[in-house]
């Protein structure tokens, strides 16, 4: 009689994990950070830029900093920003003068120029972080639009909102983005110390499961030896919500339905998290050696 041997061969999560600092980025205790070296990412609607400060310079026996926006599509703009006694003014080239950017020791209602203090322990959530503890000055500009920023402390700028939404939010770069999850776990697998080890214990629950139960199941040999890959969703709710067969071998259709609607049955994860603890989604590839003799 032929037997059918199975080995789950890999486990490939599509998120990779390790640590990040992001959240609590900090250059200093300004609301504004002016420091060389200071560079952060934000998002303006569909675009974003990278903000950073490159230079110092002097006009008329002050000094101010180089506050660089690149947009990346060769647009970029130059802000000209100083601090004295943590305000935060910005030198208009035209009209050779400063504007108030973002006043010194902020206090509820504070009025200036176009902004206005509403709050001093404001919060934003973005898919990165939860902040706290915000400083969210209220915008007026003369075309009638009207925008909220919020401040962190050491950080500067992490959001805009509109009346429409969200016009943009603080992003952290692609080394820090992949860093910031938590990765998904099947249940018992979160204990474990370290996330390269959490990964582990879930490809090996994932593999006892899977095994287990073709053990229980009464099903016909694929005709000869090969991989059944499938590409699996699994929600932030924790459940697998789709499972999609990538590829077939010689007389599988059977085995390969019967696999399938095991991985659909597996138990509840706990699922991927990122910094502030908010569930994402993860996919994740399952390849499966199918050896008959």
């Amino acid at each position: 009689m032929n037997r059918k041997t199975f080995i789950l061969l890999i486990i490939l999560p599509i998120l990779t994990f390790g640590q990040s600092d992001f959240c609590d980025k900090s250059f200093g205790e300004s609301y504004f950070p002016l420091e060389i070296g200071f560079e952060k990412q934000i998002t303006w609607g569909n675009a974003f830029y990278v903000e950073k400060v490159t230079e110092r310079t002097e006009i008329n026996g002050k000094e101010y900093y180089k506050y660089e926006q690149d947009f990346g599509n060769g647009t970029v703009y130059d802000l000209l920003l100083r601090n004295q006694n943590d305000t935060i003014y910005m030198y208009n080239e035209v009209k050779k003068k400063d504007n108030i950017l973002l006043i010194a020791k902020p206090q509820k209602g504070i009025k200036w120029d176009k902004g206005k203090i509403s709050e001093i322990e404001g919060s934003f959530e973005t898919p990165y972080c939860n902040y706290e503890n915000l400083l969210v000055v209220e915008n007026k500009y003369s075309n009638g639009t009207k925008e909220k920023r919020y401040y962190k402390k050491g950080l500067g700028l992490v959001a805009i909102t509109t009346k429409k939404g969200i016009k943009g939010i603080c992003l952290p770069n692609k080394e820090e983005t992949k860093s910031l999850f938590v990765p998904m776990s099947f249940g018992g697998c979160e204990n474990e110390t370290d996330k390269e080890k959490i990964t582990k214990c879930t490809m090996r629950a994932i593999h006892s499961y899977v095994i287990e139960k073709l053990k229980t199941e009464k099903v016909k040999p694929p005709k000869e030896n090969g991989i059944l890959k499938y590409k699996v969703k699994i929600a932030k709710t924790g459940y697998v919500s789709d499972v999609e067969t990538l590829n077939s071998i010689s007389g599988d259709n059977q085995i390969r339905k019967t696999i399938k609607k095991i991985i659909e049955s597996l138990p509840k994860f706990n699922p991927a998290k990122t910094a502030d603890k908010k569930a994402v989604g993860t996919n994740i590839e399952l390849s499966i050696p199918i050896k008959t003799k």
